[in-house]
């Protein structure tokens, strides 16, 4: 069912703070809710991003309507598409994957779900943390061989090199450099950006 929630500050809006309450800051937002008014995830604003992202959360809405009934098949199918939407917590990914028989393939897309977690609450505390510990934090998982995947924002680079910089870390300062080069090299609104961020290189490998 569509539902349309217009933010605004007229007097008696049924539901002033919704939009704060289901964890957004800007508007149009968009997400997928389950009946209970639970966000299962915020698709992409693509055609494409939109149509498959709907097809898991129908598919996921399903899967769990049965409930004990699910076959091995459909829990086993239940957990990688709730995996996929990140609807799983960090400390249970690891718990319900042992339970379920695997592909190689599956076990390398948990592995891969288990280090974004541990990214996503990293940068949940960043705030609290600051940047020294935050940036000590990511780049101690990327020392530990951990890399997060491309959905991962630029965010996490931008503080591992500010981190590499200041500890002049020639090494990872080259290595987030050039992921965020990569990322961005095409894109002239992070012109100024990339200045910053070659500054932040150079200081890396100044003696």
């Amino acid at each position: 069912m569509l539902f349309v929630h217009n933010t605004s500050r007229v007097e008696d809006e049924p539901y002033p703070k919704l939009l704060q309450e289901k964890g957004f800051r800007g508007f149009p937002s968009i997400c997928f809710m389950d009946s209970d008014g639970n966000v299962l995830t915020r698709p992409p604003r693509t055609v494409a991003g939109f149509v498959e992202v709907h097809a898991t959360t129908k598919k996921l809405v399903d899967l769990r309507a049965k409930g004990d009934k699910a076959s091995a098949a459909e829990q086993k199918e239940l957990f990688l598409a709730e995996l996929k939407l990140d609807l799983v917590a960090a400390a249970d990914i690891q718990p319900r994957a042992d339970k379920l028989t695997l592909t190689d393939a599956e076990k390398t897309f948990v592995a891969q779900k288990i280090v974004d977690a541990e990214i996503a609450a990293i940068q949940a505390k960043a705030q609290k943390d600051g940047p020294e510990k935050t940036g000590e934090a990511y780049a101690a998982l990327l020392a530990a061989g951990k890399t997060p995947s491309d959905g991962i924002g630029s965010n996490f680079w931008v503080s591992v090199l500010n981190h590499a910089s200041k500890h002049k870390d020639s090494a990872l300062a080259q290595r987030a450099f050039d992921v965020l080069e990569q990322r961005h090299a095409k894109e002239k609104q992070y012109d100024r950006a990339r200045q910053a961020w070659k500054q932040l290189l150079d200081d890396a490998k100044a003696k």
